[in-house]
């Protein structure tokens, strides 16, 4: 691949990833859910996997298939530069006010 092929390619992914993260402008982190509910993130997802809401696919967390659909979570997307200069894709879970509410009422069932 040519170097104008390769920016060419690397533009496009961008402006996929952008029209993606459009998508998620509305929804918040599970840090800001956690902290909203009294826990960490980790103590959250944690929480959820035991209620059969999540689980851990290739260190991603996804929702049950139960669950896809209903419009609870969505993902975002962020690149880096690693220490040696390579670019990664880092992609991670953001929760809708929908979502949001679910996760709290499952979190405040739990607790009772």
């Amino acid at each position: 691949m040519t170097k104008e092929e390769q920016m060419y390619r690397e533009e496009r992914q961008l402006r996929a990833m952008i029209d993606c993260n459009l998508l998620t402008t509305d929804c918040v982190t599970t840090a800001t859910v956690a902290k909203r509910l009294g826990m960490t993130p980790k103590q959250l997802y944690g929480r959820l996997k035991e209620r059969g809401v999540l689980y851990k696919s290739d260190g991603m967390w996804m929702l049950m298939p139960k669950y896809t659909g209903l419009g609870l979570l969505r993902y975002r997307y962020t690149l880096y530069d690693t220490l040696l200069g390579e670019k990664k894709l880092r992609v991670y879970p953001v929760w809708t006010k929908g979502g949001v509410e679910f996760v709290k009422k499952e979190i405040e069932e739990n607790n009772h």
